[in-house]
C-alpha cells in the first residue's frame, strides 16, 4: 500500500506542474519596499476591490503594477479615535485631531 501512496503523490505533483506551469517562477519572487496608500495615490494608481485575498483590505493598480493594500494601525490609536468620535457625537466637542489610519501596500508578482 506504501507504493501506491508515492505514485499518488507522484501524479498529484505531475498534475499541479501540468496545470500550473508558472509554479517554478515562484523561486524568483523579488523584493521591493512597501509603499504608502497615499504615495501611490499621488502617483496616479487607482483603488480596485480585492476578495480579502490575503486579508488585503483593496488593492492600487497602474498599468501592470499591482499591489495589495492592508490596515497597519494600532491598538493605542484605533481608541484614541474612537474615544474622539465617541465625544463628537455626545457633543462634547474634543480636540478633532486624531491619528491617521495608516494602510500599507505591497507590490504583487
Amino acid at each position: 500500500m506504501t507504493g501506491h501512496g508515492a505514485n499518488s503523490r507522484r501524479m498529484a505533483a505531475g498534475l499541479a506542474a501540468a496545470l500550473c506551469p508558472a509554479a517554478p517562477a515562484l523561486a524568483d519572487i523579488g523584493e521591493n519596499p512597501f509603499r504608502s496608500v497615499s504615495d501611490l495615490a499621488a502617483e496616479g494608481f487607482t483603488p480596485f476591490a480585492v476578495s480579502n485575498a490575503g486579508n488585503a483590505s483593496f488593492g492600487m493598480m497602474r498599468e501592470a503594477d499591482l499591489y495589495l493594500c492592508f490596515i497597519a494601525d494600532r491598538l493605542a490609536s484605533q481608541s484614541r479615535r474612537q474615544t474622539v468620535l465617541m465625544a463628537e457625537i455626545g457633543g462634547e466637542n474634543p480636540d478633532p485631531t486624531v491619528p491617521n489610519i495608516p494602510v500599507l501596500c505591497i507590490m504583487t508578482q
